[in-house]
């Protein structure tokens, strides 16, 4: 019969000591790095958000051949959260009703909010303000802002096209910066993630 030898019994204090440093080590960096993770997490939600409402909004405009208003709230709404809208216009010379008003917040702590030292996106359409739209771009863009029946994204008059960009963000937190930029000819709408560095935005 095998004799068991004393020191197979088991592990010694020492090593057991190591083993739990170790593990509160990898536990202490995956909490840290979860932190980063939810930021971006939430910014990457908040941008999917922004850029489906408007392509939706597009898309209901060709498909039922009617004028889509939009909104973007440049300031939290009564739910201390900020909102994109849209709304399905009547025909012209028509009984016809509006379609009801669409509401959507953006997800967690994300702001609409221009982070201090973010450039401007490879569009160019500017960055003086969190919701720059128009042409040329104003703050919160203008009071109308419509996709129509050709894709096209203008102001009421139909005829005037609108070029802007949406930023986004966790406020003081660069890493977290999104931004949604319009085409006024064609109503594209492009996404970019702000990489810093010399990567800058990456669509």
């Amino acid at each position: 019969m095998r004799k068991t030898n004393r020191d197979e019994l088991g592990f010694s204090l020492l090593e057991t000591l190591m083993v739990i440093a170790i593990m509160a080590v990898l536990t202490a960096m995956a909490i840290i790095q979860s932190f980063g993770s939810l930021e971006s997490y939430q910014a990457n939600s908040a941008m999917d958000v922004v850029v489906s409402q408007l392509r939706v909004a597009r898309q209901l405009a060709i498909s039922q051949r009617r004028v889509v208003q939009i909104w973007i709230d440049s300031a939290p709404e009564s739910d201390n959260r900020y909102h994109v809208k849209y709304q399905v216009q009547p025909a012209p010379l028509t009984n016809e009703v509006a379609g009801p008003l669409v509401s959507v917040p953006i997800p967690g702590t994300v702001q609409f909010v221009l982070e201090s030292g973010v450039p401007d996106t490879p569009m160019a359409f500017g960055n003086s303000a969190a919701v720059y739209i128009g042409n040329p771009p104003v703050s919160g863009g203008p009071p109308i802002m419509q996709f129509n029946s050709t894709g096209t994204f203008t102001d009421n008059t139909g005829v005037t096209l609108l070029y802007g960009t949406v930023f986004m963000g966790i406020p003081n937190k660069s890493a977290s910066a999104r931004a949604v930029t319009i085409m006024g000819g064609t109503g594209r709408v492009r996404a970019y993630n702000f990489e810093g560095g010399t990567l800058g935005w990456q669509e």
